[in-house]
């Protein structure tokens, strides 16, 4: 065994510059520039884009013609213009590095090299503490049998019983775990066994592979790929050729900075940086993340609902429950667990003394239970410090329909023309395993099933759920009818290729500029072509979900959530829903038939704005049950997941997204606004003490987008993952999965508004579905009219798939 191991970590992007407070503001340009020169550096070489532009008229002033759903940069459209056939469109300024010339592909972030030097490591005691591990799990398991027996397990009607059930959890998922479970436990062996410090136990066996160990076998195989196939594989896997476990399901997560785990393995973050106690969560919520009814004047409900659904597309982090699927209980009669029979994942958040979830019999505890684990396969294969698990496929590729392994693919499929399975009114289809178990049972409705299992959770993400279902079955049967020789098989993925497509379009042709703005997208080289392939793929790109990203910024979407459900009728009527009463249970679509409602909600209903402000819905209410008086509190459990993971800290995200570096709480001013900064000076000791998440959903909104700075930073950063790194991402050219340049440019007609339109009893939308019908552009118009375009399926007649 080597005598010095070496491991490489991500710590920070590169050597950054700070910048001067002066040359701070929320002028969007200017941070795009700052961004673009101090750390999105050019590090990568190739990879530009190379588009060309058949049939795009250009207008007079440099821009170009286009249906209105075509064009992003809605602000800056200044006249109309005739499409070529005869319809209405819209002069639209795409920038040079979208529309002609070559773009570079701008870089996300690096991951250089941190060296911790180890002594020798006996190979007899490494293996003893990986026997240790092994024993460990087994007692577990031991542990877990025994509370089973007792019926020491969470309560059906309780709040957190409901966030289990929401959140299920695959077998594969179970057997990652486990592995890397008995992985982390050999890790937490040695730094006792060899004296080790926490860099050294966390970074150093880093270095360490498993593979020379007893532990071999629980590392994961390397798939084996087909470089010519047309199609994505179910689990995400062989994308990228050299590295083909990159987004595939069931494999850990990967981070932009160090961990800050206590002992530097997998401890939680529980200390100030002074050594005293961080801040209770359950505190901050009350005393920081507050409940205003603040709506947003240009954005719809659809943002909220678009960012929900492709955080449900690439990530789900779940924490585990017992063998027989019982969850672990942490509290009982409102007091944290302790002794023999506390299971060793549960870390509960203290309550006591809380004015409403402290008294009323809720005890001081709330439940929680640690995220589970993941290792990577190969060399990759390694001890050291923990890394959570995604069970999903990290890629956009619409896993919310169609699942993320083989064997949940297979369980929506008809295998009849290509077509997935419904229910009754061409609604999801019912969960097979006796109706499933979600909190509709109560109310005599049974539980849907999809690509992912958090379908039920509210009603807008179920409604857009069937939404995606339908339109999967609606191309399905254009394609089998042009072409009655292709075989189901050859349906369902020329299909499944389809939808994906279009799910990647709206996200970056419409979505994504109202998340970022603008100049980011192009700072980030992300903007959609209008017309042409682009050609910037880079197998160099991870597009593992980084920790940062799926743990705090993309949960930015909660402060956008609004806690009345506000339903409009066909005839105008609206009647208004408790956000509380509707978790968890599709009865609002299933006994009452109000899809058609639901669905106008999202193109009518404003979101709540960005801001420090959280439904008390979410805050108070989540997964509330009737026997209770409240629910948990996504908050809370926000700031605990974040310390749980060891997420760094707000003050070093800002950092490494090139702000200057904090000294004191007044120094946050050039992002947080003075009154928000004092309620956050009087909750955390130092400024470097502050949880990421609420740093981060602290910060003003920069000028043209949605986030603030830091948010932003990580949040562009994983979407430039997502593109350039996908190898079957739908505009790109030269790859046995691209599209014919026609077939492209019907991709190119899908529009938010079209999904709904064909897919709901809806007769006119606004064309900028994701934005209030407030503007002369922007008025609702007939589903059946020229300014909501449809594909032509036609292009696809004839054509022979690979499948």
């Amino acid at each position: 065994m080597r005598r010095w191991l070496s491991v490489v970590v991500v710590v920070l992007a590169g050597a950054l510059h700070p910048l001067k407070a002066r040359d701070l503001g929320h002028d969007e340009a200017h941070i795009a520039r700052v961004i673009r020169q101090v750390v999105f550096t050019d590090f990568f070489s190739g990879g530009s884009q190379r588009p060309s532009r058949p049939g795009v008229p250009s207008s007079p002033g440099g821009c170009f013609c286009v249906p209105l759903v075509r064009c992003s940069s809605v602000e800056q459209i200044r006249q109309g213009c005739s499409l070529p056939n005869g319809g209405p469109g819209v002069c639209c300024p795409f920038p040079p590095s979208a529309g002609s010339a070559p773009g570079v592909s701008k870089a996300v972030f690096s991951n250089p090299s941190f060296n911790v030097p180890l002594r020798d490591l006996h190979p007899a005691k490494v293996n003893e503490a990986c026997h240790k591990g092994l024993q460990e799990i087994n007692s577990i398991n031991q542990l877990e049998q025994d509370l089973i027996r007792n019926n020491m397990v969470l309560p059906l009607d309780s709040p957190a019983s409901v966030h289990l059930r929401v959140f299920e959890i695959s077998k594969r998922a179970k057997r990652m775990d486990a592995a890397a479970s008995a992985i982390l436990a050999a890790s937490s062996n040695m730094l006792t066994d060899f004296n080790l410090t926490p860099q050294q136990g966390g970074f150093g066996l880093r270095g360490l592979q498993v593979g020379g160990t007893s532990l071999a076998h629980t590392c994961p195989r390397t798939p084996t790929c087909d470089p010519n196939s047309k199609y994505r594989t179910a689990d995400g896997s062989c994308n990228n050729l050299k590295h083909p476990t990159w987004g595939q399901s069931n494999t850990p997560c990967q981070r932009i900075m160090a961990p800050t785990y206590a002992d530097g393995v997998s401890a939680p973050r529980t200390r100030s940086s002074d050594g005293s106690p961080l801040p209770n969560e359950r505190l901050i919520s009350n005393a920081v993340i507050l409940d205003l009814d603040n709506p947003d004047q240009t954005f719809t409900l659809s943002v909220m609902q678009w960012a929900q659904l492709i955080d449900h597309d690439v990530a789900h982090v779940p924490f585990p429950s017992m063998e027989n699927g019982d969850g672990i209980q942490c509290c009982v009669n409102g007091q944290e667990v302790t002794g023999p029979l506390r299971h060793p994942r549960c870390w509960p958040i203290d309550t006591r003394g809380d004015p409403l979830m402290g008294s009323q019999g809720g005890g001081g505890c709330m439940n929680f239970v640690r995220s589970m684990v993941g290792v990577g396969a190969g060399s990759d294969c390694t001890f050291g410090y923990a890394e959570q698990l995604n069970q999903l496929t990290h890629w956009i590729d619409g896993s919310t329909v169609y699942g993320s392994d083989v064997d949940q693919q297979r369980a929506l499929r008809e295998f009849r023309n290509g077509l997935l399975k419904t229910s009754g009114d061409n609604l999801l289809p019912i969960n097979p395993n006796q109706g499933g178990n979600c909190e509709g049972r109560q109310r005599g409705v049974l539980c849907y099933l999809a690509g992912d299992s958090r379908v039920n959770e509210q009603p807008s993400l179920t409604a857009i759920h069937i939404l995606w279902l339908r339109q999967h079955n609606l191309v399905a049967r254009n394609l089998q009818n042009l072409n009655p020789q292709w075989s189901d098989e050859a349906v369902f993925q020329e299909t499944r290729r389809i939808i994906i497509a279009q799910i990647q379009h709206i996200t970056f042709n419409e979505w994504l500029p109202i998340i970022v703005g603008e100049s980011f997208m192009n700072s980030f080289g992300i903007r959609s072509l209008p017309s042409g392939y682009s050609f910037d793929y880079n197998p160099n790109f991870n597009p593992s979900m980084n920790n940062e990203f799926s743990t705090a910024a993309f949960r930015f979407g909660h402060t956008l959530v609004q806690g009345t459900m506000r339903l409009f009728s066909a005839s105008g009527g609206v009647s208004s829903q408790r956000m509380r009463d509707h978790f968890n249970s599709p009865h609002l679509i299933q006994t009452h038939g109000l899809l058609d409602d639901i669905v106008r909600s999202l193109t009518q209903l404003p979101i709540q704005s960005f801001d420090p402000f959280v439904t008390h819905e979410l805050s108070n209410h989540l997964f509330q049950t009737p026997k209770f008086p409240f629910g948990m509190d996504l908050m809370s459990l926000n700031l605990h997941r974040g310390r749980d993971h060891g997420i760094a800290t707000y003050n070093d995200m800002r950092h490494v997204c090139g702000l200057p570096r904090a000294r004191t709480f007044n120094d946050i001013r050039d992002q947080i606004s003075p009154e928000v900064v004092q309620r956050l000076s009087t909750m955390y000791k130092t400024v470097d003490d502050i949880d990421f998440f609420v740093g981060g959903l602290m910060e003003r909104s920069v000028s043209g987008g949605l986030l603030g700075w830091t948010f932003l930073c990580v949040v562009g950063d994983q979407f430039a993952r997502l593109k350039k790194g996908d190898r079957f991402f739908y505009d790109i050219g030269g790859q046995p999965g691209s599209f014919t340049l026609p077939q492209l440019e019907e991709i190119r007609r899908t529009s938010w508004a079209r999904i709904i339109c064909d897919n709901a009893n809806i007769p006119a939308v606004q064309p900028l579905a994701f934005r209030q019908a407030n503007t002369r552009l922007n008025q609702p118009v007939s589903c059946q009219g020229p300014n909501i375009p449809k594909p032509n399926w036609l292009l696809w007649r004839g054509e022979r798939p690979a499948a």
